[in-house]
């Protein structure tokens, strides 16, 4: 029993350190003002701060296990956590493209295809 708890404790570890983009980078990311000279790049970069599969699995393991509750409000990323998880912050970042797209006359679907 001591073994698969062991096991559990080192996978919620592993998977709780795979965070690719932190949320104060996604929040410069959100906040800065759109330029349609760098509009391309403010768009790649929005993209690449989607939360990955593994960073939903590690929301998970940090907000809804006791342990990673309590040590998700001891450092202040609870509320970073729980909005990755319910899908807040993807739903954010796409509306975001979305805005630059709109303003900038970008076609999102010419894009896909380049």
């Amino acid at each position: 029993m001591k073994t698969i708890h062991t096991a559990v404790c080192g996978l919620a570890l592993a998977v709780a350190a795979c965070t690719t983009v932190s949320a104060d980078e996604r929040e410069a990311l959100l906040g800065k003002p759109v330029n349609c000279e760098v509009a391309e790049q403010d768009i790649a970069d929005l993209q690449t701060a989607m939360p990955s599969r593994r960073e939903r699995a590690g929301s998970v393991v940090r907000t809804v296990t006791p342990v990673g509750a309590v040590a998700s409000v001891a450092t202040g990323s609870y509320r970073d956590r729980a909005a990755v998880l319910t899908g807040r912050t993807e739903n954010e970042l796409s509306a975001r493209i979305e805005e630059i797209e709109q303003t900038c006359g970008l076609d999102s679907a010419e894009d896909a295809d380049a």
